[in-house]
């Protein structure tokens, strides 16, 4: 079964109540790099690589591509809750709080292959490859993502 049929087939709400499980779904089909291979593009316009490979009613999922030293912008994710993993490289997660004067740096997370992290919609965080390396990460949001927003960095 190909990576888009086993998304196909994991991702609608029958089989999925909650982050936790979607979490746990989403672990269980073991993502190989060679499976997402086909589906990391370069960076264009971005620092990073970024593309939607599966969408319906309930999620979307994408492939992003962080080279060395790049990073996202700081965002939230709208209405949305999404499970992350690294599928290869290592990275930093950013979190940020709001404020009364916009956004302040909360704390740093680190996350290695086969590492994997929740957000929620309220989660407000940058990710960054410190490293030589590429990292590839593999996002499940749901409901797809929507009314997301973007911060200016400090």
């Amino acid at each position: 079964m190909n990576l888009i049929d086993k998304l196909n087939s994991a991702l609608h709400s029958a089989n999925i109540k909650n982050t936790q499980e979607l979490h746990k779904v989403i672990r269980s089909l073991n993502i190989s790099l060679d499976e997402v291979s086909p589906f990391i593009k370069q960076p264009s316009e971005l620092e990073y690589g970024r593309n939607v490979i599966f969408s319906n009613d309930y999620a979307e999922v994408i492939i992003v591509y962080l080279p060395s030293f790049a990073k996202t912008f700081i965002h939230d994710h709208g209405s949305s809750a999404g499970s992350l993993f690294i599928i290869q490289g290592k990275l930093l997660n950013i979190l940020y709080d709001k404020t009364d004067e916009g956004i302040q740096f909360s704390k740093t997370e680190s996350y290695e292959e086969n590492d994997g992290f929740l957000v929620q919609g309220d989660t407000i965080h940058m990710m960054y490859n410190p490293t030589l390396s590429p990292v590839i990460s593999f996002h499940v949001y749901t409901p797809p993502l929507q009314n997301s927003t973007s911060y200016p960095s400090n």
